[in-house]
Parts: structure tokens; sequence; C-alpha cells
């Protein structure tokens, strides 16, 4: 029976022993991290994973059972040290203690296990530690990332929010605004609005007036021509006479078109002004209730104007002037010499011409004079702003200027004061007057074959051996060629638009690299291109605007060519 007992016995030991074995093999190739350390942390076992994580690896001879024997303590990271002893009185006090805890690896870095440590008080000998970790480094910096994106996430969601305030903020305060100047606002887009159709009737008006000059040029070329062959007291010069003065109308017509149209810099020349003031008082009178009287001085100083411009600008004054008195009156003009005296005028020292017109109407009140000149500015129901605002910009561009002075109940007074300039040579239009003749080759470019005709009729009856061209390329080979027969052009006349082809500012280029002594003249009915105002940056020598006179021919070639004599060939 004993036997017996004895071989249950043993054969319960020999299940433990190989239950514990096995329970060793589960640990020795655990994944997990574990050791047994006793209440002071010194180290009793070390599984191979624990090893491992710490970089202490078998393949480099490395044994777990070499960390037996020392301190827990030696692994802990520097910084968290001094916190073991707090550690180790309270594994003694509680059964369990869990939390994470730094680890210095063998490399020197750190890694962080959290670990779950359980007190094992045995029935012989003292407690001793069972410890248990998963290795959260990488979680750590996971988490740590996660936390820094999302603090710069929040970072810039309050910058963001900042941001979002400090503009909400100006947005009200410039709602704040537009909310006070609504009124305002909504008049300017209209008068925006009216502008840009207002454009688009300039670029039409501009075009019409271009081809309308091109049509008058033929017309007041063929009165002229037809004038020439009449004796002194032909009655038909009178007919012809009548004809011409329309085209004058219509030329003025033509001119406030482009006016209309135009933003580039005046066409300036030397011109007496006391004819332009009276054409354009003629013009004002035309239709109008009240009276108009003019004055102009003794010997009126000439002025460098582009006499288009400056005559729209009088008529708006003089048109502002009779709506002022709708029921009639008498409205006064003036054109008079003044040398200012100093800082009287904010102009420079000098000589002036100053064209006053004084109407006797209703008058401007003082709160609205400061703003009569400013575009889209009027007080008119119908009115478009723009008729002042011109006369403005064109004075300006003429280096003069305007004022005004006004009583309300009694009347207006504007004034334009304008640079005078030297002498100039008063345009004789009679007829009997000789044309200045010359001789020379004259090489003519005009898409207009019925313009070409004319002027070389013109310049044939001046005494000038005229070619013709109707586009660039052709100019060009006219000239090319002549200059190697050794019978150049002693001047070239060239149309600065033609349509379909290169036009006159290029052919010129063209013409100066074959010879830079040309004689080049520009000519266009679009008289506001800057070309026509600065023809000489543009390397021209002289200008002829469309429509032109044969007297005005004759002039500009005779600044251009040497001419002869005088002629007896009658025209104006």
């Amino acid at each position: 029976m004993n036997d017996a007992c004895s071989c249950g016995d043993r054969s319960s030991i020999e299940a433990s022993i190989e239950q514990l074995g096995l329970y060793r093999l589960l640990v020795e190739n655990s994944l997990g991290l574990m050791c047994i350390h006793d209440l002071d942390g010194v180290l009793r076992f070390i599984n191979p994973a624990a090893a491992q994580a710490l970089g202490y690896n078998q393949e480099e001879g490395y044994n777990p059972d070499d960390g037996i024997g020392r301190n827990l303590r030696e692994f802990l990271a520097p910084s968290v040290r001094h916190l073991f002893d707090e550690y180790l009185f309270r594994i003694r006090t509680e059964p369990i203690s869990s939390g994470p805890m730094r680890i210095v690896a063998r490399d020197g870095s750190e890694r962080i296990w959290f670990c779950r440590n359980i007190r094992y008080d045995r029935l012989e000998g003292p407690p001793l530690v069972l410890g248990h970790a998963i290795d959260i480094t990488e979680r750590i910096r996971a988490e740590r990332a996660l936390k820094e994106a999302q603090a710069a996430v929040q970072q810039a969601h309050d910058e963001l929010a900042t941001r979002v305030a400090e503009r909400t903020a100006e947005l009200q305060q410039s709602n704040e605004r537009l909310v006070a100047e609504i009124e305002q606002r909504k008049v300017v887009e209209a008068e925006l609005l009216r502008s840009r159709k207002l454009e688009s009737l300039g670029v039409l008006a501009g075009g019409i007036a271009h081809d309308f000059n091109n049509f008058l040029t033929i017309i007041c070329g063929n009165i002229a021509l037809a004038k020439m062959q009449l004796k002194a007291a032909d009655p038909v010069g009178e007919i012809l006479d009548q004809a011409a003065a329309a085209c004058k109308r219509a030329t003025s017509l033509a001119s406030q078109l482009l006016t209309f149209g135009k933003g580039g810099a005046p066409v300036r020349r030397p011109t007496q002004l006391a004819a332009v003031v009276k054409d354009a008082v003629d013009l004002a009178r035309a239709g109008a209730t009240a009276t108009i009287e003019l004055f102009i001085g003794c010997d009126l100083w000439p002025a460098n104007i582009d006499v288009e411009q400056i005559s729209h600008a009088l008529h708006n004054i003089l048109l502002n002037a009779r709506q002022a008195m709708p029921e009639g009156g008498t409205i006064e003009v003036r054109a008079e010499n003044l040398v200012p005296n100093a800082n009287s005028l904010p102009l420079p020292a000098g000589r002036y011409v100053v064209i006053s017109i004084t109407d006797h109407g209703c008058g401007i009140g003082a709160e609205i004079l400061p703003s009569i000149f400013d575009p889209y500015f009027t007080t008119k129901p119908n009115g478009r702003g723009l008729g002042l605002a011109s006369v403005n910009a064109i004075v300006a561009k003429h280096e003069g200027h305007i004022s005004v002075n006004s009583t309300p109940g009694a009347g207006t007074t504007f004034s334009v004061y304008l640079p005078a300039c030297t002498a100039v040579k008063t345009a004789e239009t009679s007829i009997g007057k000789p044309l200045q003749t010359g001789s020379g080759r004259i090489l003519i470019m005009d898409d207009e074959e019925p313009i070409c005709q004319l002027l070389a009729r013109i310049l044939d009856q001046l005494g000038y051996e005229v070619e013709c061209a109707r586009n660039g390329a052709e100019a060009i080979e006219l000239y090319q060629r002549a200059k190697d027969l050794g019978r150049c052009f002693d001047a070239v006349l060239l149309d600065l638009t033609i349509p379909g082809g290169i036009g006159g500012e290029e052919v010129a280029a063209r013409l100066r690299q074959i010879d830079e002594s040309a004689i080049l003249i520009v000519s266009s009915g679009y008289s506001d291109t800057p070309i026509m105002s600065e023809f000489r940056r543009h390397g021209f020598d002289d200008v002829l605007s469309k429509p032109w006179t044969p007297t005005q021919v004759a002039e500009v070639l005779g600044r251009c060519v040497r001419p002869l004599g005088k002629s007896a060939i009658s025209g104006f």
C-alpha cells in the first residue's frame, strides 16, 4: 500500500514538474516582457523578450541570466530614477502597481514600457514581484505626434479664427461705411454703366469721324480745286464758298465726334484765337434764345492749341450758359491778352489769353461749386456730368487754367486761361489768295484712291511731281526703286491707318532704314492719336490732319520742301 502511495505521489510530482516546465517554456517564448525582482528591485529573472527589447540579443552573446542580480534601478532613465523608491514603497504596501516606466536600452535610447507588477507573497521566503510589460514607445510617439498635430491644427484654427475675427471686424466697418454711402454708390454704379456705354459710343464716334473725315477731305479738296479754275469775279465762286462753308461746319462736327471719342494728347499748333472764339460763338448762336455778345481785344495773341479741342471746350461752356438762361438774356464773351500778377493764378509767369464767358442766369450754389468739374457730377435731370469735366481736362492738357465765379440768382463767369505763343501766320482763306508752290518729287500713300487722285491733282498744280501707293508694301517698293535710280522723293505723305496692311508708322520706320534723311509727313482722320500730337517722337517730320485743304497741304510741303516761289493759283 505504501508502494502504491509512493507511485501516486511520484506521478503527481512529475506532472507538476512537467507543468512548471511548460510554464517556463511559455514565459521564455512569450512576446510579453517579463521579469521577477525582489522588494529591493534586484532582478531574479528576465525573459528573452524583455532582454531583446532592450537590445541584449542572444545572437550577440548575451544571456538573459546575465541580468540576474542587477537592480532594476540601473535600467531606468536618469530622469525617473528618483521615483523608483516611491514605486518600491507602493509595491510593499499594495499588491498591484501599474503604470509607465522609462527604460534605457543598450544603445542609450529610451523606451517606454507599460508595466503591471504583482507582489507575490510566498509561503516561505520574502515576497517577490512578478512584472509584465508591453513596449508602448511607438504608441506614445504616435500619441505625441498626434497631440502635436492637434496642437498645430488648433493653433492654425486659432490663428484662422483670429484672422476671421479681424477680417469680420474689418468687413463690419466696411459694411458700416457702405451702408452710409449706399446711395452714392448706386449713383456711381449707374454712372459707370453709362460711362461704359459712352465709351462704346466714343469708339463708334471715332470710327465714324475717321471715315467722315476721309469723305470731307475729298469733298473739300475738290471744291478747292474747282475754285482754282475760276476767275475772281465768277458768280459760281459764291456757290462754292457756301459749299465750302458747309464743309467747314461738317469738319467741326467731325471734330466734335473725335473729341467725344478721344482721350489722347491734343494736336497743338500756333493758332489765332480770335477766329476760334468767333466760330464757337457763331455755332452757339444757332437756335439760341439768348443773345451772345462778342468782344475781342486788339492784337489778340495767338496760342499753341488743338483747335478742335478748344472749340469743343468753348462750345460746352457756351451751352451751359444758354441752358442757365432758358428765358433768354445776354451772354457776354470776351477774349483779351493778360499778363497776370505773380501768384494771382496757379500758372507759371508769362503771357496768357483769357476767354471769359458770362451769363446772367440762376448761378451756381457755393455748396456745389467745388464739384462742377468732377466727372459725372451734374445737377441736370438728364445730364451726363461730362461736359465741364472734359473742359477741365482739355484746358489742363493745354497747360492752361479754368476758373469760375458765380453768384446764385445773378449769374456765372467761366474764365479760360491759355498760354500765348509767338506770332503765327494768319491762314488766308479768301478766293484769290495764291497758294505756296514748290518743286520736287512727292510720294503719297493712302488706301483711298479718290484722296490719292485729289492730292495728285493739287500737287501737280502746285508744281510737284507725284507718285501714289495704295499700301505700305507698295510705298516701300516705290521709295527703294526711286533711291536706286537716283531719283529720291523729296517728301513722303503717309496715311496712318491702312486697313489690312502695314500703316504709316511702320512704313516710316522701314523708310528710315532705307534713307535716314527721308522727309516723312503723317496724315490721318484720327486726329486724337498720340502719333499725331507727338509726331516727331514717332519718326515723322510734320503732320497733316484730315480733312485738309489745298492751303494746308501747300503749307506743310512748304515747311518740309524748299519752295521755288509763289504761284497765282487761287484757293482757300
